[in-house]
């Protein structure tokens, strides 16, 4: 007789192992799916900036979860901490956005406004005082600093994630699904090349690979890989910053064994090439070099590529799919899964379960792109 679980999660990054772990805490049997290793794609690839406030441009429900989600972070890693051991080193050190010219400076100063009107802290520091903060960065306009902006190690945060889920969840690494087929009645069959898992409830967290999953179902999100290149250098002594350091070219995300995570790239049109190129590199070394001029001695370490989930807007889709009850989705996340992932796994552990969404995450909802013009044909 062939094993039922109540939930099939497909995809381990930082959003599946997420949700399997959250949805196992609710008493439920869960079954994790991975194509390879559990968070070995985009989500260890990130350079783990929580910008909840320098990511978004614009008042409105996206910006409101991104700072739930940021609220949520410490309990989130400490919970993580208790369970595994493993410390996903979140730093509150707050982003430094420089502006460079004009127009950038009259940018920041409007964002400032809109965000600290609506309760959030951000401050405009001038020039004198960016460099006696930041002394390693070149002559700049100013720049908004964002103090409860923050970052995590994102290796060490999907490594806690994968043994929290291992603990609570069966996993199931090297095993890529091949085909969702419904039940008549309810539920669901999940094929692989080595076997079939049924679930009563299944959810689609498979990132960048989530589109081939989603067709057969007619969904409207639409997600497609957008290649990041990255890479890490160990700045001198006197050269390491204090706070993240970001521009409109280029950001620079210190960590705590001393290294600086340079990114990243954002190519739409490469699809599952993981190549890094030298152009790329140079593109990234001279903009950082750019603004902090004193790395220029700082010491390569290495470079790598992440396959971020692109959705037309560069918001996630989550919730149960229309006319396939019991599936469920959480894609489309971009650049902000390392962030989203602890209100990510509250919205998935509601759907599944079927509690009520509160008003402010119903912008999010799957059943609803269609009708916010998110259609297949489009591109961010």
């Amino acid at each position: 007789m062939q094993d039922v679980f109540d939930v099939i999660v497909i995809g381990g990054g930082a959003i599946g192992a997420t949700s399997a772990w959250r949805l196992a805490q609710t008493g439920r049997r869960v079954l994790l799916l991975d194509k390879t290793r559990l968070g070995s794609e985009a989500s260890s690839a990130a350079a783990g900036m929580l910008g909840a406030q320098l990511e978004v441009a614009e008042p409105g429900p996206f910006y409101h979860l991104c700072l739930e989600s940021r609220a949520l972070y410490q309990g989130f890693v400490d919970e993580l901490f208790d369970a595994t051991g493993i410390d996903a080193q979140l730093t509150h050190n707050g982003i430094l956005h420089l502006a460079y010219t004009a127009a950038e400076a009259e940018a920041l100063q409007n964002r400032r406004i809109w965000q600290t009107s609506a309760g959030a802290k951000a401050e405009w520091l001038d020039s004198k005082t960016v460099a006696e903060l930041e002394p390693a960065l070149s002559a700049c306009l100013g720049a908004l600093l964002l103090p409860d902006d923050s970052n995590v190690y994102a290796p060490l945060l999907v490594q806690a994630l994968a043994v929290a889920a291992k603990q609570t969840c069966t996993v199931m690494e090297g095993v890529e699904v091949t085909d969702i087929e419904p039940h008549p009645s309810h539920g669901y069959t999940v094929l692989t090349p080595t076997g079939n898992y049924a679930g009563e409830s299944v959810v689609i967290t498979a990132g960048a690979w989530a589109q081939r999953l989603l067709q057969p179902f007619s969904t409207p999100c639409a997600i497609q890989p957008v290649k990041g290149q990255l890479l890490s250098i160990r700045p001198r002594h006197a050269q390491r910053f204090r706070h993240t350091i970001f521009s409109d070219d280029v950001y620079l995300v210190p960590k705590r064994d001393g290294t600086v995570v340079v990114g990243a790239t954002e190519e739409h049109d490469a699809g599952f090439n993981r190549d890094v190129t030298a152009d790329a590199l140079l593109s990234l070394l001279s903009a950082a070099h750019h603004i902090a001029p004193a790395l220029k001695d700082a010491v390569f370490e290495r470079s790598w590529t992440g396959l971020r989930p692109g959705s037309p807007n560069g918001q996630p889709w989550i919730g149960e799919v229309a006319q396939f009850p019991g599936l469920h989705v959480a894609v489309g996340h971009f650049r902000n899964g390392i962030l989203l992932s602890p209100v990510t796994g509250n919205m998935v552990v509601k759907s599944v379960t079927g509690e009520a969404w509160p008003t402010r995450w119903q912008p999010f909802h799957v059943a609803g792109a269609a009708s916010r013009g998110v259609l297949q044909n489009e591109s961010r």
